[in-house]
């Protein structure tokens, strides 16, 4: 479930820095550090772009500082504006080295491009309206539908084109966009952190995974650069095994690993995730993951449009606390997938209108080369306990990959707007079918609401008019993981902050 916290998405870069010094001390991070690549600058012009309005032009994505100084047109980092040809280029006309990129890219242009009403008529035989209607993201549908309906066709191609123009000078400026393993190599865990609260909570989850599980993956923590200055934290960061780098797509693409995987700051693994990278469901797929999340993309939404797909209803918005990717998988076309996700993110303004930020890019850069992904088999729970009789959820339960599939990841997204004191985490709430491609599912849906006590809390609902499927509320703390909350406090863990 996407929280809009654009404050969370300036990570502070003293306190990154700070922890990583203290995980490079501790060997749990290896000491070297990524080349600048000036984001916190870029941030600074991504922040203040404005969602388009009702012309047939998209807006500059290029932006300047506050100063007034024109960013570098630096293809790895800076966003690009669409151009006004409308145009669309031939096979031969797209200037990437591999064949195989340049005729997903090519399918990519030549896609129907649909009016909004037109799309509107297709995607409602695909995707049930009265369920759609339920399990969107409600902040989003009623803010942005009328954006959705004012982007034109030409858009639509202008948008496809600077995809296409943007890893073109990506590849220009020496950057690789196929993977190959002479390359990309090695396993490890991303992760990215900035504030002082978010490097706290690093520190908790890799405390955990060195601690009590014993894991021997390689760690590298993103940051915009000078944001973990503080050098306590980065003392501790290296104490821990972690290398600091610089910042979600951006930092899994640079990241020194071929297989990766991601995990939020407030992410705490239940067992030693190491033994995801041989799954079957991983490796004999298309070498990439993405765990649901509680909402669904509605019918009326633009990316359909912009990507020249229909509606698919199986498919559940990707919770991006944890992804689990090789850069080498679909012949390595992940890898450019990623930098499809990272100039999405560029351009912000027009794409987090689209989506739930930049959870959401992964999949849809995905849709736009054309690539299949592997879903997570179930769907989530959630952890919490209950608030004066009512379930208060804080943590998003995400589960492994394995038949059947056991709680793998607490993805403790609410604990930080929570105002409550222990115990936090005795019990879960989850769907009685909740195999993640059941269309049982489409009667569940999944709030948020404001408890007396104050903060966010998450609960589930089951349309009662669905015999098959029922709420299930069980305890937390009688089975396996009934330690789970001593161990987390006990490494750190706290309640509330940001």
């Amino acid at each position: 479930m996407h929280i809009r916290k654009s404050s969370l998405a300036i990570l502070s870069l003293a306190t990154v820095l700070v922890a990583i010094v203290l995980l490079v001390s501790a060997g749990w991070m290896r000491p070297s550090l990524a080349p600048n690549w000036k984001l916190q600058e870029h941030w600074n012009s991504w922040k203040g772009h404005l969602p388009f309005g009702t012309g047939s032009n998209p807006s500059n994505g290029t932006g300047t500082m506050s100063g007034g100084t024109p960013i570098a047109n630096d293809p790895g980092i800076a966003p690009e504006s669409p151009s006004k040809d409308t145009t669309a280029p031939n096979y031969a006309d797209i200037s990437i080295k591999d064949e195989s990129l340049r005729k997903k890219l090519s399918e990519l242009l030549s896609r129907p491009i649909r009016t909004h009403e037109e799309a509107l008529a297709v995607n409602v035989q695909a995707c049930p309206i009265e369920a759609a209607d339920n399990q969107v993201n409600r902040d989003q549908l009623n803010g942005n539908s009328a954006f959705w309906e004012r982007i034109t066709t030409d858009e639509i191609l202008q948008r496809r084109k600077a995809i296409v123009r943007y890893l073109e000078a990506t590849e220009k400026d020496g950057i690789e966009l196929v993977a190959s393993g002479r390359v990309h190599k090695g396993q490890g865990i991303v992760m990215t952190g900035g504030n002082k609260d978010t490097v706290q909570r690093i520190l908790v989850s890799l405390r955990i995974l060195r601690h009590e599980y014993k894991c021997k993956l390689g760690v590298e923590v993103f940051s915009f650069p000078g944001e973990i200055s503080n050098q306590e934290d980065v003392r501790a960061l290296a104490d821990l095994g972690a290398t600091v780098r610089e910042i979600k797509a951006a930092a899994i693409a640079k990241s020194s690993f071929g297989e990766v995987l991601y995990l939020d700051s407030d992410n705490i693994p239940l067992s030693d995730p190491s033994v995801l990278f041989n799954e079957p469901l991983y490796r004999n797929g298309s070498w990439a993951v993405f765990w649901p999340d509680f909402n669904k993309d509605h019918p009326q939404n633009a990316i359909w449009r912009v990507l020249g797909v229909v509606c698919n209803y199986d498919r559940w918005e990707l919770e991006s606390g944890q992804i689990l990717i090789d850069k080498r998988g679909n012949r390595g076309l992940n890898l450019a997938a990623l930098y499809v996700a990272i100039h999405m993110a560029h351009e912000q303004s027009f794409y987090y209108m689209l989506s739930g930020g930049d959870k959401d890019t992964f999949r849809y850069a995905f849709w736009a080369l054309g690539l299949d992904y592997t879903p997570a088999p179930r769907w989530l729970s959630s952890l919490g306990s209950e608030t004066r009789g009512r379930f208060c959820g804080v943590g998003m339960l995400q589960y492994g990959l394995s038949d059947p599939p056991k709680p793998q990841f607490a993805h403790l997204n609410l604990l930080k707007h929570t105002f409550r004191t222990k115990p936090v985490f005795t019990m879960i709430q989850r769907a009685a079918v909740d195999a993640a491609d059941s269309r049982l599912l489409d009667r569940v849906v999944a709030t948020v609401y404001t408890p007396p006590t104050g903060g966010m809390c998450a609960e589930i609902k089951v349309d009662g008019s669905a015999s098959e499927q029922k709420l299930v509320q069980e305890s937390w703390t009688d089975g396996e993981f009934g330690g789970f909350e001593e161990m987390y406090f006990k490494h750190g863990g706290t309640v509330g902050g940001w």
